[in-house]
């Protein structure tokens, strides 16, 4: 039966020097540029006069060479983060304008390939293969594309696209960019561990035991071989014997090249009181090639007195010692030094694998996690609370199809644009709305032009008229769900004056938003612009440099997409150009 050290030494762990965690939008594009593939200028000429000065200045026509910093400045946008407005505007030119022009750079195979593997929940695309397949992106069709592979419009009149077609489109690019041997699909990550050195820390929460026998064993095993060395070694002072071991090497140089005569003489009154260690069995006589006379004993040959030969001496046994205190290798094609251990399930086959990595890059979107209401606590929702549109429509379709009258009220709780989907939804199935919302009306439609987003001005209209002049709709804003009955599915909505109001329903859908899930992460990470709150792509981001992506606080965890704030597809491939340029510096691919 193995022992629990030998257990331990077969969990195989694969070392990456990149672990991207996320395969949607952010990672695909993150793992194109670690590919090799990286941004060149094809033009320098730009609509923006300034920009266009900048960059005619510039000498090299690889963009992660230059500065970035001082090519971004003074550019504005939906981003905070310089490098995305950068990028933005080098790909979709004046694009808020109106303006469709060619891009400014082009992407070319040209870099240095850098070992890495991204982990996804599910195939490439991520959370846009779970979103509803009949919503309609905000972003035009055109915004949705990454470099090299235009966006595919099913007709010229065209402009915003179907989340299937974006989901398909994300999942065909990875294939035709040749990155699909970087993806581990269906890899659920479960836990992400700092390395500091402690080899403690490879070390699951589920290995204690195992942990401490581990150590109990090395402890053993070092004080063990200390002594053998210690016995081994003894001080030995020049006054008792004057014999130094360190100067032989020298002398036998000395002896086989007569041209050098220049010697390091080191006399016993010198060092009289310095203590040389000196093995044992090395105490008996010198070498025969150390002597005061050469190989063809013609003459004396000036030497190093108190020499000593370390012919016989056993090297093995100090690099022993000093490998037994040194960190364990966990990998053995590399020479990097890992930062971090990675634990992933595989949700189809409940495989665990454990990787670790130098640099880890978290490309979670923000839709992992919905946000809850308070009253349905942490337990177990009851079977008709629903957090997803796309759960509501399968659940809709089920209950009708079983039950030919009416349905109880479908409630859809918050005044977003998923809210706004599911009333358009169950309406669309002819079965009645109640929606709940703490304002006054929607706030929704202030960015959204009439003519490109007529379905959400449609709800708009809705909820500021209450129902009254709609069917199958009824409106209660400024109230709060305050209870309910699991049971007999009757909710009590509480307005803000105080009024009480109990509704039947078949369904509850709580759609106030969304947020990244980190949980994998250290609890005491504290990665967001406020340490305390939870990260929220919108009001908490993760804190990074904004023009490296890199966590500050954290070296060598970087963050892209959503977790850095950029919430539109076309501001993410400048995150994934910060973390690469930052990559290629730390690696000494490309000056300062």
């Amino acid at each position: 039966m193995k022992t629990s050290m030998e257990k331990m030494e077969d969990d195989s762990i694969i070392y990456k020097e990149v672990i991207v965690v996320g395969n949607g939008p952010s990672g695909i594009i993150t793992s194109l540029m670690l590919s090799g593939r990286l941004p060149y200028f094809v033009s320098r000429e730009h609509p923006d006069e300034m920009l266009s000065a900048r960059l005619k200045t510039l000498r090299s026509p690889c963009l992660i060479t230059q500065d970035l910093a001082f090519l971004a400045q003074g550019l504005e946008g939906r981003s905070t983060n310089p490098v995305s407005l950068l990028m933005d505007a080098l790909l979709h030119p004046c694009a808020d304008l109106g303006l469709d022009l060619q891009p400014l750079v082009e992407f070319k195979p040209a870099g240095k390939e850098i070992d890495h593997l991204v982990l996804g929940r599910g195939p490439p695309g991520g959370s846009w293969h779970r979103i509803d397949p009949d919503v309609l992106t905000l972003s035009l069709g055109s915004w949705m594309s990454l470099p090299e592979k235009p966006f595919p419009s099913r007709s010229a009149n065209e402009n915003r696209a179907f989340s299937r077609d974006v989901a398909s489109y994300y999942e065909n690019y990875a294939k035709e960019m040749q990155l699909t041997k970087y993806f581990e699909n269906d890899a659920v990550v479960t836990s992400v561990i700092r390395l500091g050195g402690n080899e403690s820390e490879l070390i699951t929460l589920g290995d204690e035991e195992v942990l401490k026998k581990r150590n109990m064993w090395v402890k053993k095993l070092d004080r063990d071989v200390s002594e053998r060395v210690k016995d081994y070694f003894v001080p030995l002072n020049e006054d008792q014997e004057n014999r130094c071991f360190v100067t032989t090497a020298l002398n036998c140089l000395l002896a086989r090249y007569p041209r050098r005569t220049r010697a390091c003489k080191r006399r016993s009154h010198q060092a009289k009181s310095e203590s040389i260690i000196i093995p044992k069995h090395e105490r008996k006589k010198p070498c025969s090639c150390c002597g005061d006379t050469d190989f063809n004993n013609k003459s004396p040959k000036p030497h190093l007195f108190h020499s000593h030969s370390l012919d016989t001496f056993s090297k093995p046994t100090v690099p022993f010692y000093c490998k037994l205190n040194s960190t364990p290798s966990l990998h053995s094609n590399s020479s990097e030094s890992p930062n971090w251990l990675i634990e992933s399930i595989n949700s189809e086959t409940n495989t665990i694998t454990k990787y670790t990595c130098k640099y880890l890059v978290l490309a979670c979107g923000s839709y992992d996690s919905p946000n809850r209401l308070d009253i349905f606590g942490k337990g177990e929702d009851p079977e008709w609370l629903i957090h997803d549109l796309r759960k509501l429509e399968n659940r809709l379709d089920e209950k009708l199809a079983e039950e030919d009258g009416e349905m109880d009220p479908v409630l859809v709780v918050g005044a977003g644009l998923s809210a706004a989907d599911a009333v358009m939804a169950v309406r669309s199935r002819n079965v009645p709305v109640v929606h709940v919302f703490r304002g006054r009306s929607a706030e929704f439609t202030k960015q959204l032009p009439e003519n490109m987003y007529p379905e959400y001005h449609k709800v708009r209209q809705m909820m500021n008229d209450g129902g009254s002049t709609y069917p199958l709709y009824a409106a209660y804003p400024e109230h709060s769900l305050t209870d309910f009955d699991p049971e007999s599915q009757v909710v009590v909505l509480t307005a803000k004056s105080g009024d009480l109001v109990k509704v039947q329903i078949s369904f509850a859908a709580v759609l106030i938003g969304s947020r990244p899930n980190l949980s994998f992460m250290p609890p005491d990470a504290k990665l967001g612009v406020f340490p305390d709150k939870d990260i929220d792509s919108k009001s908490n981001p993760v804190d990074i440099n904004p023009l490296t992506h890199e966590v500050n606080g954290h070296e060598g965890l970087f963050a892209v997409g959503p977790l850095a704030g950029d919430n539109f597809v076309r501001y993410i491939p400048g995150g994934a150009v910060a973390v690469v340029a930052e990559l290629y510096r730390k690696k000494g691919l490309v000056e300062g």
